[in-house]
């Protein structure tokens, strides 16, 4: 009989271990529910494209997709120069006006010896003056906000290039400009 309770004892200790983590297990796990996102990403084709200006040799024009970049642009000290021409903004779209913001990203480098560097947009299509932006006058500049491109035109933007009398040939100023297009 002896013999018999021990089993049993064993049984219920195993039937109790088995128990246990039966609901340790059940207890520590978690249920997940899943949802899934599938995305088929293309390319956008931009409203607004850069083009070549008739200064663009000059200012060392390059366009590569949606970035150009001038060069080249100098000016002498004490001195101004104008680029009338070296890059231009054009809405391809069929119909309806391209809306943007002109934005002053940044302005560095020697700008303590920069009098001013100014950017005027004008309509290539009517010859119309569009508006100033001064990129840099003893400080950066404010954006142009709300610019408004008819479908098909193109606006040219002339720099102004102005430096102090104690600027050196060594003396450069780098500028970005984003064209903020609302999506």
């Amino acid at each position: 009989m002896e013999i018999r309770k021990i089993l049993f004892r064993k049984e219920m200790k195993l039937v109790t271990l088995l128990l246990t983590s039966m609901l340790i297990a059940t207890a520590s796990a978690t249920i997940y529910n899943y949802m899934f996102l599938n995305a088929n990403i293309g390319v956008e084709g931009m409203t607004l494209t850069w083009e070549l200006g008739a200064d663009n040799a000059t200012a060392g024009t390059q366009i590569a997709g949606v970035t150009a970049t001038l060069t080249n642009l100098k000016g002498p000290p004490n001195g101004t120069r104008v680029y009338g021409d070296p890059v231009r903004l054009k809405n391809t779209a069929g119909s309806g006006s391209a809306l943007f913001d002109l934005v002053i990203d940044d302005v560095s480098g020697d700008t303590d010896n920069m009098s001013s560097i100014v950017v005027r947009l004008y309509s290539f299509n009517t010859s119309a003056y569009i508006q100033n932006v001064t990129v840099w006058n003893v400080s950066k500049g404010s954006d142009a906000n709300n610019l408004s491109i008819p479908a098909g035109h193109i606006w040219r933007f002339e720099w102004e290039i102005s430096w102090k009398a104690i600027a050196l040939v060594t003396d450069s100023v780098t500028v970005n400009l984003k064209v903020k297009v609302p999506a």
